[in-house]
């Protein structure tokens, strides 16, 4: 892929639960947006296949049966947009695979409905606006007199 199409600059895989793991070389390094539905085996082998790629600034993730996102080292640090949808099972988010990340700037977490909480260490604190929509555990939190309220006040866009 690398190879062959080493302008690409979109790749969505959607609802392909064969597809397990990225050619061999990796992926472009022109990759700017990834969007990955249905697979959480795609999910982790992402990290060897962006390899050194600097040029992912959007990630989204959904449709993937887990409790926890996201792993450790497996989102690159020039990510700049993060969407987390479509997780019936996800109850928690993993400080340690979010807090390296000083560009993201927009984190949305969207029809997680066994979300319970923010990480007990809180967000990165370069994140600007965060959207939680059908999320109820969390939304009730997140809200001003919510237990997760202050992980969030100084950010500038919440959106409920």
């Amino acid at each position: 892929m690398h190879v062959l199409l080493p302008s690409l600059d979109y790749l969505g895989i959607i609802r392909c639960p064969k597809v397990e793991m990225f050619p061999e070389g990796g992926l472009p390094s022109n990759l700017k947006n990834m969007h990955l539905y249905g697979s959480y085996k795609l999910m982790s082998s992402l990290k060897s296949a962006l390899g050194g790629n600097h040029s992912l600034e959007t990630l989204r993730i959904g449709g993937v049966d887990v409790e926890c996102l996201p792993d450790e080292g497996v989102l690159p640090h020039s990510l700049v947009y993060l969407k987390i949808y479509d997780c019936g099972d996800l109850k928690r988010l993993d400080y340690k695979g979010l807090c390296h990340h000083s560009s993201l700037k927009d984190l949305r977490l969207i029809d997680c409905p066994r979300l319970q909480c923010l990480p007990e260490e809180g967000l990165p604190k370069s994140i600007s606006t965060l959207r939680i929509w059908i999320c109820p555990l969390l939304a009730e939190r997140c809200r001003e007199q919510g237990e997760d309220w202050p992980k969030i006040a100084r950010i500038e866009h919440v959106l409920l």
